[in-house]
């Protein structure tokens, strides 16, 4: 039976999923009640060989390049033109890689685009643009990480108004109108822990033992780690598991890879190491290996491009990694919003980002986006009926 230890804490860093200082101490507040221990469920019947060929088999088809967007069903009629589509825009990277991409989908569909920004760490400059852009009588809204406890006094405005908001890389949230998606959210995040913990248990024969990496500040990233941890369980009941929870303080003090070295100083035993966000990652290799820690292998979510770059060089430590399909996530939102107005359904997800696992040797580009499949773009076009 796999077991675990979850009581340990951690140092943390910015999330790469779009959470802010600020926003993230309050909602941690606000949704302390999610959960955080691992299911020590498992099939007691498998033998390790079982349970290898099993995880090697779910894995499979996630170490192939996606070749289809995972929406299928077209629009009814081409998008309505000159619709006012606005974006509140975040002052970290990832946001500025969303205006863009979202300014190029807007403009393929014939709308109006306007980006509004905000400070990340001061919530009330998103709610004054949130005010700000309601003024301008946009058709949708969109807005990526920041959560919504924060920005909550604007629902009644916007619902009154009848306009959507579409949110991205937030943890479990309110999906009943004004809210009409969440890109990128538990869904996805999900999906890529399962991903991780069968390569990994394929990867150690069925008896590895990790330190898992965990914000549980962050919502969205602690139901990746959670995905993982159960996975884990139920399908490896000799692997080992030991979390370690960073704070936020710990992580903005820059004491993220020393405690991670503590701890597996701490622990000999373990041989991996999963990080909930590929940020979390940066210099641990070189921290790993000061430390004479050089047989440690790391796996994780959303891989930047420090991982990125390790992986295509086949780095010794860096294994495998899922990657964030930002542009790609951008023609979501759009998507769901063109949707909204033709009286369609669809879920939060839109059908979901795409999901590869990045492994040495596999194929794919050193990237702030992970743009698959390659056309995608016009997959989304042909999807909208633009010709």
């Amino acid at each position: 039976m796999l077991s675990t230890n979850r009581g340990t804490k951690v140092p943390k860093a910015r999330s790469k999923l779009f959470l802010g200082t600020a926003g993230l101490l309050s909602f941690s507040l606000a949704l302390a009640g999610v959960a955080t221990s691992a299911s020590a469920s498992s099939t007691p019947k498998a033998t390790a060989g079982q349970e290898v060929a099993a995880a090697k088999k779910f894995v499979a088809p996630f170490l192939k390049v996606p070749t289809t967007i995972g929406v299928k069903v077209p629009l009814k009629t081409a998008p309505p033109k000159h619709k006012l589509f606005i974006y509140f825009e975040c002052d970290v990277s990832q946001c500025a890689v969303e205006n863009t991409s979202l300014a190029q989908a807007a403009a393929l569909v014939g709308w109006r685009y306007k980006a509004i920004t905000y400070q990340d760490a001061n919530p009330a400059t998103l709610v004054a643009a949130m005010a700000q852009g309601l003024q301008m009588k946009p058709a949708a809204v969109a807005l990526s990480g920041i959560p919504e406890v924060l920005w909550a006094t604007q629902y009644a405005a916007y619902k009154a108004a009848h306009v959507p908001i579409i949110t991205g890389y937030e943890g479990p949230e309110t999906t009943k109108f004004p809210i009409i998606g969440n890109i990128g959210g538990p869904s996805d995040v999900g999906k890529f822990g399962t991903i991780v913990a069968n390569w990994l248990i394929a990867h150690s024969n069925a008896k590895a033992n990790v330190l898992s990496v965990e914000v549980s500040s962050y919502p969205i990233l602690q139901v990746g780690s959670n995905k993982f941890a159960s996975t884990l369980a139920a399908g490896c009941k000799a692997c080992k598991l030991t979390a370690l929870d960073l704070t936020i303080p710990e992580i903005m003090s820059g004491a993220v890879n020393s405690t991670i070295v503590t701890a597996l100083q701490r622990d000999p035993t373990i041989k991996y190491v999963y990080m909930c966000d590929g940020a979390f990652a940066d210099g641990l290799t070189s921290a790993l290996n000061a430390a004479g820690l050089s047989n440690i292998q790391i796996v994780g979510q959303a891989a930047d491009t420090t991982q990125l770059t390790a992986l295509k060089a086949g780095n010794t430590a860096i294994k495998a990694f899922t990657a964030l399909a930002l542009n790609y996530g951008s023609y979501l939102m759009i998507d769901l919003a063109a949707r909204w107005m033709e009286g369609m359904k669809a879920s939060p997800s839109d059908g979901g980002l795409p999901a590869q696992l990045l492994v040495h040797g596999g194929t794919f580009k050193v990237s702030d986006s992970f743009d698959q499949p390659a056309n995608f773009r016009a997959q989304f076009k042909k999807l909208w009926k633009l010709g």
